[in-house]
């Protein structure tokens, strides 16, 4: 694998674990010059919508293996009455509602092609919002320190708080006995 590849893979990777935080970070490198602006939100956009596609998928089919409680998803359900445009355009800006908000549509009513454009254009809203911040964050940082010769170091930072982030999920909410 070409060292742009591989950078776009970690990318892609820190994405998938903690999205706001490898994008901060992948703003650092687009900064620098190391990777492409649009492939970013491309990349992030497809991984997002993938995300979520999935989540409603599953529910649309009725599988009962999701680990969300019923109560939550009932509450989202409510949310979705009110708001259901907004909330899915904005889901992923709401800590806890990324992952949630498909599984509630997915029990809806809702035509998959509709849930598809909105889902679509709310991850792209996403990766385009943060992608961006990363790049405000990479010239601001760049008073300080220089971006361009420590930009992998930098990157590293960034996916190593995504992992510890997740990991720190993973240990501290384990499942219980009887779930």
């Amino acid at each position: 694998m070409t060292p742009y590849l591989t950078i776009y893979f970690w990318i892609a990777l820190g994405i998938i674990f903690q999205g706001e935080i490898a994008l901060i970070g992948a703003g650092h490198l687009i900064y620098a010059g190391t990777v492409n602006f649009w492939i970013i939100v491309l990349i992030a956009t497809f991984l997002s919508s993938l995300n979520s596609e999935i989540f409603f998928t599953v529910s649309k089919s009725g599988l009962k293996f999701l680990p969300f409680p019923k109560d939550k998803i009932l509450k989202v359900g409510k949310l979705i009455e009110r708001y259901k445009t907004f909330l899915l355009l904005f889901s992923r800006f709401i800590y806890g509602m990324r992952n949630l908000v498909p599984v509630a549509f997915g029990f809806t009513n809702v035509k998959h092609i509709e849930f598809a454009i909105l889902n679509l254009l709310g991850a792209f809203i996403w990766a385009l919002t943060f992608t961006t911040a990363g790049l405000i964050s990479g010239n601001v940082t760049s008073i300080f320190i220089d971006v361009k010769r420590h930009q992998l170091l930098i990157f590293g930072i960034f996916l190593g708080i995504s992992f510890a982030i997740m990991m720190l999920k993973i240990l501290k909410f384990p499942k219980q006995k009887g779930e």
